[in-house]
């Protein structure tokens, strides 16, 4: 990963080394900070990342996603870094991690400024002695400006009133509806909330002297509840009346209420004062005389309201308090319309809320006027504010932008192992600590994509006693697959070190090293071999229970003194069967005794042979794994989660390796082999010496020593004889 080459963009040197089979940005100085915006994005290793990372303040990327759309792409990188190249002199302290800001790196009049405002309120109004501001300096210092009576976020609190008449007023101001939270999170009168009042506390006024005149209400303070009343029954009325219309126009009596087959249901079944079928019929039977009697058989559903309406607008009614004729339901009507367009009338707002008496004494208040030059006044500290809140965002950006450079300019931090902001933490599971560890907000939906990296990947469940749960993807990048399932347990340590129980959901399988594919095609056989032997041990157990239990019949029969029934006559073996075995086990013995013979031949090439066989069998699995290993890849992973990888990050064998650490004894440890409870050991010894013997045997008969012997004893040259 040393420097392989320079490059000129827009006549500025870089730098770049090899990571991860891809040509990455060298970050040398505060002068290459400062011209990535103008680096080809072609050559950035990521373009967009999601707004989470280790180490990363949350307050930090909320200022970087100032679109709010929960991801940082590249142009709010490169916002960032123009912004900080516009304020400080040098970005060479971005490169050595810190929170502080040297006074003397402030390029500005208005950074210097706030640098002293913030140092002068950190410090309890003493003159600062530090040459530098902290990121602890800054929160108290916004802290304590939140708290003075004038704090640049023009909104004015009932406390920062002249006089107690003044705070009254606003208190109810503000309780009406007309407030705006302040920097301590208290409601208070902005310049926007107190000119809506004005407009709207006038207008209603207005409007309320409006509704005093006699002609607007007719019954005096009865004229509300009159109106209410007539609301209810309006559409009801008009209906009798249309039908009390079409009634005269029939001829008909119209002694009934003209839904007789509704009727014998409501008669039929349970019937309540508001079910909604009784409500539904006409309010009283339609008459020809198109008088309603008020007093009479009315839908008992309507009778109270009829009733209250009936009190309510008698006085409108004069001598004909329980009769209503048609022309008399239009005087009603005519005679309460005024009120009713001086309510539609009524404006808009939340001023009405205080009432008439309340607005008057507010209006009449000498000090309301100045209202606006202390809200004014509030927001004239804004500017500090803003100057105060920039130079914590150089904070923030001194603190965190270089660690979000080294993840997505380039990799850098992943490739030197200093764990990359995407890693979620450590896995221990099977003897091994996995370190490519990845939070996962749909371990499903993720998969399908991560598949295409060809790692190893075991997705698990995380849960705490106290009820938390996460998804995370691990990657096995060293040792083998052999004990690894899908319910199989383990623990894992987030970046806070919190351990959190993890339990295997789904795997997805890849080789996971050249070792482990040598001994796949032996492990298969020697499975396949187990399969076949536990196969005929269980149908030879079966056979050997069915003819004992046959024989326990049997004997139990013959107890009983039941008739013995022979069992059928056991087929004898055919000749022509017996012959054609013969011949098979001839020819292989002939083939076995070829391969000796062709491999005894080989003298002192057999060694070779071996190695040549070892090769035949594992070569495939081999070639296989090294084809996908070399193909590994860490972007289909990052980009199943939300980033967006420019280009390969490969993961090769020796790098994989260090991702993944498999269980070593420490340097230095004392090993007891002896192990008290171990399986007896077979002689191997004696079994190594027995097949030596018989390899010397097999070349001493056909003759492959021949030339290392004396000619007395050698037997290929007798046997030629």
């Amino acid at each position: 990963m040393g420097k392989i080459a320079e490059a000129s963009a827009g006549g500025y040197q870089w730098s770049f080394v090899r990571i991860g089979g891809v040509d990455q940005v060298v970050i040398r100085n505060g002068d290459d900070i400062s011209h990535i915006p103008r680096l080809d994005q072609k050559l950035w290793a990521a373009l967009a990342m999601p707004k989470k990372g280790d180490g990363l303040l949350p307050e930090t990327l909320e200022l970087l996603d100032a679109d709010e759309d929960g991801r940082i792409r590249a142009p709010d990188i490169c916002a960032a870094i123009d912004f900080a190249s516009g304020n400080l002199a040098s970005l060479d302290d971005f490169l050595s991690p810190g929170e502080t800001l040297k006074l003397t790196n402030l390029k500005t009049e208005a950074g210097k400024e706030a640098a002293a405002k913030t140092l002068l309120m950190a410090n309890g109004g003493k003159a600062p002695k530090a040459q530098e501001v902290s990121l602890t300096d800054s929160t108290l210092a916004l802290e304590k400006f939140a708290e003075e009576k004038f704090n640049g976020d023009g909104v004015l609190a009932p406390a920062s009133a002249g006089s107690e008449g003044l705070a009254a007023a606003i208190k109810d101001i503000v309780d009406a509806g007309y407030s705006r939270l302040d920097l301590n999170g208290e409601a208070g009168l902005d310049k926007v909330g107190y000119e809506a009042f004005l407009v709207e506390g006038e207008a209603w006024l207005d409007w309320s002297a409006k509704g005093v005149d006699p002609a607007v209400k007719p019954l005096g303070e009865a004229t509300e509840a009159a109106w209410q009343a007539l609301q209810a029954v309006r559409e009801k009325i008009n209906d009798w009346f249309l039908r009390s219309q079409l009634a005269a126009l029939a001829g008909a009596k119209g002694d009934a209420l003209g839904q007789d087959e509704r009727l014998a249901t409501l008669f039929a079944s349970r019937i309540e004062l508001t079910s909604p079928e009784l409500l539904a019929l006409p309010i009283a039977a339609p008459k020809a005389t198109m008088v309603l009697d008020l007093s009479g058989a009315l839908n008992p559903g309507w009778s109270q309201a009829l009733g209250d309406f009936a009190r309510l607008v008698a006085p409108l009614l004069g001598a004909k308090k329980t009769e209503l004729s048609l022309a008399d339901w239009e005087n009603v009507k005519a005679g309460l319309g005024p009120y009713g367009a001086w309510l539609a009338a009524k404006p808009a707002g939340n001023a009405g809320s205080l009432g008439a008496e309340r607005l008057v004494a507010i209006f009449g208040l000498k000090e309301l006027g100045t209202i606006p030059a202390l809200i004014e006044e509030d927001a004239a500290k804004a500017v500090l504010r803003d100057h105060m809140l920039e130079l914590r965002k150089l904070i923030l950006l001194r603190r965190d932008l270089m660690r979000i450079l080294k993840n997505f300019v380039n990799f850098s931090d992943f490739y030197n192992q200093r764990n990359g902001i995407f890693q979620a933490g450590r896995l221990y599971l099977d003897a091994r600590e996995c370190k490519l560890c990845i939070e996962v907000d749909n371990p499903a939906a993720h998969a399908t994509l991560a598949s295409m990296s060809n790692v190893y990947l075991a997705y698990c469940d995380c849960s705490r006693k106290d009820g938390s749960r996460k998804s995370i993807v691990a990657g096995f990048t060293a040792g083998d697959a052999n004990n690894l399932f899908v319910g199989r347990n383990g623990v894992f340590y987030d970046r806070d070190g919190l351990d959190w129980d993890a339990c295997i959901t789904k795997i997805v399988a890849q080789p996971i090293s050249i070792r482990e594919a040598f001994f796949s095609p032996y492990r298969w056989l020697s499975k396949t071999i187990g399969d076949m032997v536990q196969k005929r041990a269980s149908s030879a157990e079966s056979g050997v229970q069915g003819k004992l239990a046959g024989q326990a019949g049997a004997a139990v029969s013959a107890a009983a003194g039941e008739k013995k029934v022979e069992p059928p006559a056991v087929k004898k073996i055919d000749v022509g069967t017996v012959a054609a075995i013969g011949v098979a086990l001839g020819s292989i013995g002939t083939m076995v005794t070829t391969i000796i013979g062709a491999f005894v031949g080989m003298g002192a090439w057999i060694p070779v042979g071996i190695v040549v066989i070892l090769l035949l069998i594992s070569g495939p699995s081999m070639i296989q794994a090294y084809l996908k290993l070399r193909k590994r890849n860490l972007g289909p992973i990052l980009d199943a989660e939300g980033w967006a990888i420019n280009g390969r990050l490969k993961i090769n064998v020796p790098f994989g390796g260090s991702l993944t650490h498999l269980a070593v004894l420490p340097p230095g440890s004392e090993r007891q082999l002896k192990d008290p409870f171990g399986e007896k050991k077979r002689p191997w010894g004696l079994y190594l010496a027995i097949v030596i013997v018989i390899l010397l045997a097999l070349l001493w008969v056909f003759g492959a020593v021949d030339p290392l012997l004396p000619p007395a004893a050698q037997f290929g040259t007798i046997i030629g004889r």
